[in-house]
C-alpha cells in the first residue's frame, strides 16, 4: 500500500510539473507575441516610457539581414533585459558597416504609459474571432 501511495505521489508530482512548464511556455510565447516591431515611432497621443536601447552585430549573412530573424531576435533581446514591461520595439534599424562585412541591428524597447494600452496589448488576442465576411 506505502508503494502505490508513494507511485501516486510521484505520477501526480510529475503530472504538476509538466503542467507548469507548459504553463510557462504558453506565457512566453504570449509575451513573445504581444511585443511588436517597427522602424518607425509610436503614433501621436500614446504616451510610453523608454526602458533602453537593444543592439547587436554580426558579420554580414543573408540570414543577419532577414526581417523575420531580425524581428525574432530583437523580441528576444527586449523579453530578456526587460522582462514583462517590454510593449514594443521601435525605431528598428539594420545598419552594414562600409565594407560591408558587419551589420548593426538596433532598436528602442518601450513601455506604454497607460495601463489600458498595456492591457489591450497582452490581451490582443483573447476573444478574438476571424471570420471572413
Amino acid at each position: 500500500m506505502v508503494a502505490t501511495t508513494f507511485c501516486a505521489c510521484a505520477a501526480l508530482l510529475a503530472g504538476r510539473e509538466a503542467q507548469e512548464k507548459k504553463h510557462e511556455m504558453m506565457v512566453k510565447r504570449m509575451d513573445t507575441a504581444h511585443i511588436f516591431i517597427t522602424p518607425g515611432d509610436i503614433p501621436a497621443g500614446k504616451p510610453y516610457k523608454v526602458l533602453g536601447e537593444l543592439r547587436y552585430s554580426e558579420p554580414f549573412s543573408l540570414d543577419v539581414i532577414d526581417s523575420a530573424k531580425i524581428e525574432v531576435r530583437l523580441k528576444a533581446m527586449a523579453l530578456e533585459k526587460y522582462h514583462g514591461d517590454a510593449d514594443a520595439v521601435i525605431k528598428a534599424n539594420v545598419d552594414v558597416d562600409a565594407s560591408g562585412e558587419t551589420v548593426t541591428v538596433t532598436g528602442v524597447a518601450i513601455q506604454f504609459e497607460s495601463s489600458a494600452d498595456r492591457e489591450m496589448m497582452h490581451k490582443m488576442w483573447e476573444g478574438m474571432i476571424v471570420s471572413p465576411k
